[in-house]
């Protein structure tokens, strides 16, 4: 999940014209300031403009759906080591301040709420003023907490089960302490009578690069197929009892073949096609019943309204994760101009400027920040990148990147990309490199899904002599992987693997995946083609950009403009030049950094 694939919801490029209005008038957005009201409930906390009581209902929701999964999954995690952050709207123009270019299509989906994970903390959206396009208002944030929850505790979970799941419990109803499971989606339903379905076999296979997963005019059956299939296993009366959906996620986890797996749970699959083809075009379907046991009421959580500093503080953190950098430093500069002492203000300014790779303010407002908190994890952790993004693994800084990062598990325990930095870390000191096995395994432990910290085991394997179980990880990485990125980083692992064996056959690649590598924490190749839709010219001679690439939008970095490879670029640390690189074509050659700000750091650009 954490490096989970990026939840659907686009977002389109920033115009020039706009960056320089955020840029040359920061408070343009804080001329009328919102008033925002705090509610803390167990697990979460919600920022609402909305009400106070409209913030403690979406509060209360949002535990009762995690009741529900912690009650209906018992032995799975429903936390994820780090905070969850709940935006109640009131309006539209609400949702303009966290998408500042939504509405600007007109045809584009209009959006009730969505779920976006981040490094370190993952956001709910929900609008009060509208319904869901699901079967009930809360359907997409259900939706994606189900990929969230099955992405953390399953490791290469095939799509058809992924998406299957989510759809499936996207649908519940909760009220008064009262769940309803496996409610069925018209939508749905009409395209499984209209059309016909695909092969069971077929459906079992299709993995994150099949275009029956990414076009359009077959999307919508995977989707409706893969909850029709996840409804029969779970609910129809002839096998309900058999448990099938928990028997294949076991088997999965012994054999990371889904194919394999399926074959082996359902038998027949012909004979299984059969079935979902009858069971597809009812009219009715069962529904689940459960009675939550959680006794939680939103009386009992606190609330407090928010200074306009604090709210202005609260929108920059999801505006910076996010992507939007010029709205956030705008809703920063605005928040520190009305209260310079605004708790974590120091957090989110050194994390900006760290985004924008100018590491030694990045420095000074972390400096800050443990001032104003001297337990504040974030401070201790964004020392650590700080270090190895100035100076890679030295031996001279490499203890300081360890002690920061052990005092971030001290006060952040099951923070999981934590664990797996340090493993990185540790493998760099010779007395530290058992260690390294140790929180690799742990982070691994904390996000079984989550297939780079399953190959920081094998890497920490390899550091310490142990190739044929490093072996046995790269082989099971590469059955697992369902997504083209966790291909390539299971394929370079194992090219990483057959070096150790036979250093003649060492390759380029292999070199950029070797354990002493100063990115951290998976330093594989993936390259993209795509639009430059927004380029960020920050501290010489680092560069920020978005790359559009299909459906899916990345912000990449680059260390050094004057070491990046290509056609079109330059030669020269004047940052300027990369001004002329939006609303053009490339080729972007990039190390994804899952566990970083960035998607990745690009290695070499190649322009149209």
């Amino acid at each position: 999940m954490q490096n989970n694939r990026p939840v659907c919801i686009r977002f389109a490029g920033i115009t020039l014209a706009t960056i320089l209005l955020l840029l040359g008038n920061p408070s343009a957005r804080a001329v009328h300031y919102e008033t925002w009201i705090e509610v803390k409930s167990p697990h979460y906390t919600v920022y609402s403009n909305a009400g106070e009581h409209d913030g403690r209902r979406v509060a209360l929701e949002f535990e009762e759906i995690r009741s529900l999964f912690e009650q209906s999954f018992p032995k799975l995690r429903v936390d994820f080591g780090k905070p969850v952050i709940v935006f109640v709207l009131k309006d539209e123009n609400s949702l303009k301040l966290l998408m500042p270019n939504y509405g600007q299509n007109k045809n584009e989906m209009k959006l009730a709420g969505f779920y976006r994970p981040a490094f370190d903390r993952n956001f709910a959206i929900v609008r009060t003023d509208v319904t869901g396009t699901g079967s009930n208002a809360y359907h997409v944030i259900y939706h994606e907490w189900a990929h969230g929850l099955f992405r953390l505790n399953y490791r290469g979970l095939p799509l058809w089960l992924d998406e299957g799941l989510a759809e499936y419990w996207g649908g519940s109803d909760i009220d008064n302490k009262q769940a309803i499971v496996g409610v069925a989606d018209v939508r749905q339903l009409r395209l499984l009578q209209q059309g016909p379905l695909l092969p069971i076999a077929t459906l079992v296979s299709i993995d994150g690069s099949s275009p029956l997963y990414n076009t359009n005019e077959h999307a919508g059956i995977f989707y409706a197929e893969s909850w029709a299939l996840v409804h029969y296993l779970a609910l129809s009366p002839e096998v309900r009892e058999k448990n099938l959906v928990n028997k294949y996620l076991a088997t999965l986890q012994e054999t990371d073949d889904p194919i394999e797996a399926a074959d082996e749970v359902f038998g027949d699959l012909k004979k299984l096609q059969n079935t979902l083809e009858t069971y597809a075009r009812r009219t009715a379907f069962y529904q689940a019943q459960i009675k939550l046991h959680s006794e939680l009421s939103e009386k009992e959580f606190t609330a407090r309204r928010l200074s306009p500093a604090e709210g202005l503080l609260a929108q920059a953190s999801y505006l910076q994760r996010s992507g939007h950098l010029p709205e956030a430093i705008a809703a920063l500069h605005e928040a520190e101009k009305l209260d310079p002492k605004t708790p974590h203000l120091h957090d989110e300014l050194g994390f900006y400027h760290f985004q924008k790779a100018d590491f030694d303010n990045s420095g000074k407002e972390f400096d800050l920040a443990f001032a104003d908190d001297p337990s504040d994890p974030m401070v201790y952790l964004y020392r650590s990148y700080i270090s190895l993004r100035k100076t890679g693994y030295k031996p001279d800084t490499t203890p300081q990147i360890v002690s920061n990062l052990e005092k971030v598990i001290s006060l952040q325990p099951n923070f999981a990309a934590a664990h797996a930095f340090l493993s990185i870390a540790y493998a760099q000191l010779p007395d530290r490199k058992g260690k390294a096995l140790n929180e690799a395994s742990r982070a691994a432990e904390l996000e079984p899904g989550n297939l780079a910290y399953y190959i920081d085991v094998g890497k920490a394997l390899l550091a310490n002599g142990n190739l044929p179980d490093a072996r046995k990880v790269a082989e099971r990485a590469q059955k697992s992987a369902m997504w083209p990125r966790d291909r390539n980083m299971a394929a370079n692992f194992m090219k990483s693997v057959n070096y150790k064996q036979n250093p003649d056959v060492r390759d380029s690649v292999a070199a950029a995946a070797d354990l002493t590598s100063t990115d951290a924490p998976t330093p594989e190749q993936t390259q993209k083609d795509g639009l430059i839709t927004e380029t960020l010219c920050g501290h010489p001679p680092s560069v920020m950009f978005t790359l559009k690439s299909g459906d899916e939008q990345l912000l990449l970095h680059v260390k050094d403009l004057a070491k990046i490879e290509g056609t079109g670029t330059t030669n020269s640390n004047d940052t300027r030049a990369c001004t002329k690189w939006k609303d053009r074509k490339a080729k972007v050659t990039f190390v994804p950094t899952p566990d970083g700000p960035a998607a990745g750091d690009v290695k070499s650009i190649q322009f149209e």
